[in-house]
């Protein structure tokens, strides 16, 4: 059935599929609220007005809402299957999400977009998927894989595809190297998502001149301005371990806010189950000051105009039927999600179900660790008068880089004084045996070792320890499990989680994957790890895209100077 079928609805010559009656109608387009009847049939919003129903339904004055839409994440980084994954945030109202796969791309590569892709398409909700930009995340890094060019055309002529994944390798984009230049043209014509943390002045200029079009490591409000003053979207981000929302809040005013939208970039299962998805970022953004109807604006209507969705993020006629029934404008419970007109969840609990047994298992993605063999004495730090030492920072994934000597005699016993620890990353595709060790302040870890096989973008295996003995340990298990994140005390296993898919992702449900990494994270506090997210935190000093020393399976590197640094000054 085409529209011009449903023209008589419209005109109120016949009844409508579905009729909702006495509920009030957020109009993100004004920014107000309209108190009308809201008609649809055949997946399609049909409009407001005086409309008669074959079905109606009473919302005694709750109102209606678009779906709110995800502008930018990583699945991966939920640890759950995306069908967990989908039955987890559909009920809080996300009904698009933009997804950028390169986690599991960068372990499998094309095998592992066209398992996500597959699973994602069968699911109630819209599901973009991008073609990862960065795998690996820089030509030297060293990943499961290498998507091309030529790989990405063959995807492109293979698959339905949104855009280009974040360019995360502003370097190469600035120094115009063809590697990434060759991508960026072959996507042309699509959505093409950015990474440019701090960039500014002519390097932004250069940067923009690829045709990126957003992005999503803005965190101080002069640094949005000046993106938006370039023509870019800002992501406003709020995930696990990055929270930029309220420091980008002094930003959006009444004549910019349209170059917002919200993304939650990477967020663990437990802040998924206790705080919630989007619909998080739209309470917490009111919390801050900002109004209920324009938080809900740049959740819906701004994230679906600057990604280029038609038809999507307002309640209006020819619009897709997917929205959302919403108690109230202060608490924002969402009590039923509608897609596509039909109703797929209720008081938080999805009203679908889909079984993963349909979907094929390739092996490259369940057997995915594959390590040389390791010894003790390859954690040792090598002996020295002054280190470079990795300086982190609370709640960002951006560091610092120190330069520290002992004031006393060298001992790795001592590190523990200075709040630093040994951290290494060892090469787990390719058994090629590379480690590349480090130190790193801030973390806080006391006692024992902990390894985990998720280490963004090439998720090589990271392991952080006071000891050699307890790094390895940790290792040897991550290998045995194939994935997971372990830890390790005292020559024990204390505890780990299992990640079969990919080395990143469990088969569990949430909740018992919320569980686990729970218990894991009170005993690494128990240990003396003084982060908040420990893991996902962890994760992140394995990535050489954000400033400014980061750690991999080659050694220390210096972002900004995009060179490889040595530990040991002196």
């Amino acid at each position: 059935m085409s529209n011009k079928d449903l023209l008589p609805i419209a005109l109120g010559k016949e009844k409508a599929d579905l009729v909702f009656k006495n509920g009030k109608i957020i109009d993100v387009f004004n920014e107000q609220v309209i108190e009308e009847d809201l008609a649809t049939s055949n997946g399609v919003i049909i409009g407001f007005g005086n409309y008669e129903g074959k079905e109606e339904i009473d919302l005694e004055g709750k109102f209606i809402s678009p779906g709110f839409i995800d502008a930018h994440l990583h699945l991966e980084s939920a640890m759950v299957t995306i069908e967990e994954f989908a039955k987890t945030v559909i009920p809080l109202g996300t009904l698009t999400l933009v997804a950028d796969p390169h986690e599991i791309a960068n372990v499998s590569g094309e095998v592992g977009i066209k398992y996500f892709l597959t699973i994602g398409n069968n699911l109630p909700w819209n599901f973009n998927l991008m073609i990862p930009s960065c795998v690996p995340v820089t030509p030297f890094d060293k990943s499961g894989s290498v998507l091309n060019a030529e790989k990405i055309k063959e995807l492109i002529a293979e698959g339905s595809f949104f855009g280009l994944g974040e360019v995360m390798d502003y370097e190469g984009v600035l120094t115009g190297k063809d590697y990434i230049w060759d991508k960026i043209e072959l996507m042309k014509n699509y959505f093409i998502d950015g990474h440019a943390p701090k960039l500014e002045g002519k390097f932004l200029n250069a940067y923009l001149l690829a045709g990126i079009m957003a992005d999503h490591e803005t965190t101080s409000p002069d640094e949005a301005l000046e993106k938006v003053s370039k023509g870019m979207y800002i992501m406003v981000r709020e995930g696990s371990v990055t929270r930029d929302l309220q420091s980008l809040l002094p930003a959006i005013n009444d004549k910019n806010n349209c170059n917002f939208l919200f993304a939650t970039d990477d967020k663990h299962p437990e802040d998924l189950l206790s705080e919630g998805h989007i619909n998080f970022m739209i309470k917490k953004a009111i919390k801050l000051g900002m109004e209920p109807i324009r938080a809900i604006k740049l959740a819906t209507l701004n994230a679906a105009r600057s990604l280029g969705l038609h038809r999507l993020g307002g309640i209006a006629p020819g619009y897709k039927a997917d929205f959302l029934i919403i108690d109230n404008l202060d608490d924002l419970n969402v009590l039923q999600v509608y897609k596509d007109g039909k109703k797929v969840a209720e008081n938080g609990k999805a009203l679908f179900q889909v079984d993963s047994n349909n979907f094929e298992k390739p092996t490259s993605i369940f057997h995915s660790v594959n390590i040389a063999p390791i010894k003790e004495e390859d954690f040792n730090i090598p002996k020295g008068k002054t280190y470079r030492v990795i300086n982190m920072i609370q709640d960002q994934i951006i560091t610092e880089e120190e330069f520290f000597s002992f004031p006393d005699s060298f001992e790795e016993e001592r590190f523990i004084r200075y709040n630093i620890n040994k951290i290494a990353v060892v090469e787990r595709h390719k058994s090629t045996g590379k480690i590349g060790l480090g130190l790193i302040r801030g973390f806080g870890l006391e006692f024992g070792a902990i390894a985990s096989s998720i280490a963004h973008d090439s998720h090589n295996i990271i392991v952080i320890g006071t000891n050699s003995r307890d790094m390895k340990m940790a290792i040897d298990k991550i290998a045995e499990i194939q994935g997971g994140i372990v830890i390790v005390n005292n020559k024990n296993i204390v505890d780990f989680i299992n990640l079969p898919i990919g080395g990143l992702v469990s088969t569990d449900p949430i909740g018992k994957v919320s569980e686990k990494l729970q218990v894991l994270r009170k005993i690494a506090h128990d240990l003396g790890v003084k982060i908040n997210s420990p893991f996902m935190t962890l994760a992140f000093m394995g990535l050489p895209v954000v400033p400014k020393l980061k750690i991999t399976c080659d050694g220390l590197y210096d972002v900004e100077n995009n060179t490889f640094v040595p530990l040991v000054v002196n």
